[in-house]
């Protein structure tokens, strides 16, 4: 039983890892290709960085922003994980795909309301980033859902 638990822990936290160092890579190539800044973890240090509430100065690769994005995303995959387990009849790529979609929205949501609460956001193309953003998110679902059903449900997908 115990075996059954861990092992499921282990798989959402590894995909949930692996499915934001996914996701954050993908941000990095459209941020190369664009010249827009892009990197989640960069921009959660910038807004850490610019606020109001912090007299320290952090740099865009500090180890929060990095924190805060991998454990957001392995909440994500939490609720992934939760989604498959109890209401789902199938694990399946595709639903990888739409559940990412749904967890980009979020995403955006979340994001909008950082932009709209902060004194002094970072000057960024928003539309842009929300665009790719919600990409993101779908490779972010589909690296979720593939390790969940390998290692978690024993699936072959």
């Amino acid at each position: 039983m115990f075996n059954g638990i861990a092992m499921a822990f282990m798989a959402i936290f590894i995909s949930g890892i692996l499915g934001t160092t996914v996701m954050t890579g993908f941000s990095h190539i459209v941020e190369l290709l664009t010249d827009h800044k892009f990197n989640e973890a960069h921009l959660l240090n910038e807004f850490i960085n610019r606020s109001k509430k912090t007299t320290s100065k952090i740099g865009k690769n500090h180890y929060l922003g990095w924190f805060l994005h991998f454990m957001i995303g392995v909440c994500m995959a939490v609720f992934l994980y939760c989604y498959y387990f109890y209401m789902a009849d199938n694990v399946l790529i595709w639903t990888g795909v739409f559940l990412g979609f749904i967890l980009g929205i979020i995403g955006v949501t979340g994001w909008s309301i950082m932009i709209s609460a902060h004194s002094n956001p970072p000057d960024i193309k928003w539309k842009l980033f929300f665009v790719q953003l919600i990409f993101a998110h779908m490779i972010f679902g589909v690296t979720i859902t593939w390790v969940l059903a390998k290692f978690a449900f024993n699936l072959y997908v």
